[in-house]
């Protein structure tokens, strides 16, 4: 091989490395750092945790989804939990009037906040 071709064969390695732990360090779907208590100020895309009762609980008609509502002092707060991302699971061990603590990804649907639960072990019993 010649210079040209062992610099950008180095080139080529590191910055295939860099991609990785990049996407090691910010995998998808992860809630890890700045999680925060949900308050009437959080955001839209925040990591946010509520702790309280479940109020009701129901799949979707279509799609299998589970959405628990859930009693917090700012008001009832929706956790909506895709069918890939434990629903099933969810569904199976979280009754109502459980006490549970629900971590995820602030969003709006149908203009109504809810809490996007990204694995089934973001949903606890307490």
């Amino acid at each position: 091989m010649e210079k040209e071709e062992k610099i950008v064969a180095v080139l080529l390695v590191m910055a295939i490395l860099s991609l990785a732990v990049a996407y090691f360090t910010y995998l998808p779907g992860e809630l890890t750092g700045d999680m925060q208590p949900l308050t009437d100020s959080s955001k839209l895309g925040e990591k946010v945790f509520v702790e309280g009762t479940v109020l009701s609980k129901r799949l979707t008609y279509t799609g299998d989804h589970l959405i628990l509502e859930i009693d917090h002092s700012t008001g009832p707060i929706t956790a909506f939990i895709p069918n890939n991302r434990g629903a099933e699971e969810i569904n199976e061990r979280i009754s109502t009037n459980d006490q549970v603590r629900v971590a995820g990804i602030m969003d709006e649907y149908e203009g109504q906040l809810e809490i996007v639960v990204q694995k089934a072990k973001d949903v606890e019993l307490l």
